[in-house]
């Protein structure tokens, strides 16, 4: 790429082409939140099915993410950028031609493997672009550029749905893909390590099958009951999958994922922050899709619009909080995040079906302004004190604790809120039953309310508790989604806690690294 020093320009043909790349990446996963409600009208799937289609992106990536070690050793990291961006361009174009629910989910693995290729060699690539003295602003950039995703992607994928069909969504990220494609090729070196690593397959095996037994336990069990045989198979599955994974990490001479780096105690709680806020912002964004427009009626273009300022809050927010990182260290900004994240789950919880167009506004841009607040400081504590030559190996763990939680999120959202619907609703059922008078009384209100409409006094009877049957399912809903933000604050709070943990001191300014090195060339000068 090129060297650290500082004297050195950065290479900002090379880094648009990088920034193109994330940007293609957000368009994909923001317009797939706005058509998701549309997809599930036109395959004729629930919210528990289609939460697939999401997971299985931030599954097959997760996986796919620490292979990036042995692969860019391999490739060099501009090809294996180059190899991602067109596995990833040809998942999206197959997505678009999906006719059931299983070819899509197949179409969206195929994408998930280019993702996670992409993903964590964009870091790596930033940071060999950036001195070190700037690094903060490479992560910075890289969020805002994530940004830009969220911004434009909900309103053309709203018009899109509208318009012309949800397929059309899976298109969108062409041409920005193409010319990140060709920008890279005209600006970009690429460095091949002379000495390739050998691919870990037994802790890419062991991984795999943790992972994916473990998801299938957490979705499923709400169906087939957690002392059923299968779940009870899954776990244990899982669980020793998870023990082999550890003990092959920490014996073999060139790991999968070097868990040695877990030594770092600011990259650990900079690891353990970034699951538990993931975790929390992916779950709270994907039910946020279905909810606009499911729930509260919007249509795809609504809910685009009612999308959009959120990349413009976390955009901004993500570059603001980077260089405020390396001014002042990464745990001011954090800390307002968390804080901010904490305030806006529980307002979450106080939405229902009369809250104003303006409200669910300002709570849908609050969580990704929290975000941006949280998300460039984070990985910015995570890698500070990395040594330089595991920076690829630690943006690669990091990204995969990302995907893990992602993963989690999604998956434990779309599962906790069909059960609480279902809580909810046996509790209504169970309430209606004990007050039999008060009950009546309402059948009787429903039943004058449509007796206008004609028809005998039994099918009034059936058409009024219908309509009842119906606002009681509605209202489950409501307190379900109620319940998960209540979660969601919580776990915000919780998240609190490993940012005590994180590096205090800023990065050195460009002003104070050539005063320090200045002192260093000085003749007789004490050490700094």
């Amino acid at each position: 790429m090129m060297s650290n020093s500082r004297n050195d320009p950065v290479q900002w043909g090379a880094v648009l082409s990088v920034l193109l790349g994330m940007v293609a990446f957000a368009f994909s996963v923001t317009t797939l939140t706005i058509s998701i409600p549309s997809i599930m009208a036109s395959l004729s799937v629930d919210i528990d099915h289609i939460q697939w289609v999401v997971t299985s992106f931030d599954m097959t990536q997760t996986v796919v993410m620490p292979t990036v070690g042995w692969l860019g050793g391999i490739l060099g990291n501009r090809n294996l950028f180059l190899t991602g961006i067109a596995t990833s361009l040809l998942g999206a174009c197959l997505g678009g031609m999906s006719w059931n629910l299983e070819s899509l989910l197949t179409f969206q693995i195929i994408q998930g493997i280019g993702a996670g290729l992409m993903q964590p060699t964009l870091t790596a690539i930033l940071y060999g672009l950036f001195p070190p003295y700037r690094r903060g602003l490479a992560v910075a950039l890289s969020m805002t550029a994530f940004g830009i995703g969220p911004t434009f992607g909900p309103i053309i994928a709203g018009y899109l749905v509208e318009y012309v069909s949800w397929r059309a969504t899976f298109y969108v990220q062409v041409p920005i893909v193409l010319s990140s494609f060709v920008l890279t090729l005209c600006t970009m070196p690429n460095v091949i390590e002379s000495r390739g690593r050998r691919i870990d397959l037994p802790g890419l095996l062991s991984m795999s099958v943790f992972l994916v037994c473990l998801l299938l336990a957490l979705t499923q069990a709400h169906k087939e009951g957690w002392a059923s045989g299968y779940i009870l198979a899954l776990c244990a599955t899982s669980g020793l999958a998870f023990i082999v994974f550890l003990v092959v990490e920490l014996s073999v001479s060139e790991p999968l994922v070097d868990l040695r780096l877990y030594r770092h105690l600011s990259f650990t709680m900079g690891c353990l922050l970034a699951f538990l806020n993931t975790m929390v912002f992916r779950g709270a964004g994907f039910l946020m899709g279905v909810f606009v427009q499911h729930t509260l009626q919007y249509s795809a273009i609504q809910a685009g619009y009612m999308t959009a300022p959120s990349g413009i809050a976390f955009g901004a927010m993500s570059y603001l909080s980077g260089k405020l990182s390396d001014r002042f260290g990464p745990r001011l900004p954090i800390v307002i995040g968390m804080l901010l994240f904490i305030w806006t789950f529980f307002w979450y919880a106080e939405m229902n079906r009369w809250s104003t167009t303006c409200t669910i506004l300002q709570v849908m841009a609050l969580r990704p302004f929290a975000y941006g607040w949280t998300n460039s400081p984070t990985n910015f504590a995570a890698l500070h004190n990395l040594p330089e030559q595991t920076v690829r190996m630690g943006s690669g763990l990091f990204s995969l604790v990302r995907g893990v939680a992602s993963s989690f999120g999604v998956a434990m959202g779309a599962t906790l809120l069909e059960r609480q619907v279902q809580v909810h609703t046996l509790r209504f059922s169970e309430d209606a039953g004990a007050a039999g008078d008060s009950l009546q009384d309402t059948l009787g209100g429903l039943q004058a309310s449509v007796a206008p409409w004609g028809d005998t006094a039994a099918t009034h009877r059936q058409q009024s508790l219908a309509r009842l049957g119906q606002y009681m399912r509605e209202e489950a809903v409501f307190r379900a989604y109620q319940d998960i933000f209540i979660l969601g604050g919580i776990l915000s709070l919780v998240t609190l806690l490993p940012v005590f943990f994180l590096v205090r001191r800023a990065r050195q300014t460009t002003a104070s690294a050539s005063a320090a090195a200045e002192k260093v060339r000085r003749p007789g000068s004490a050490p700094p």
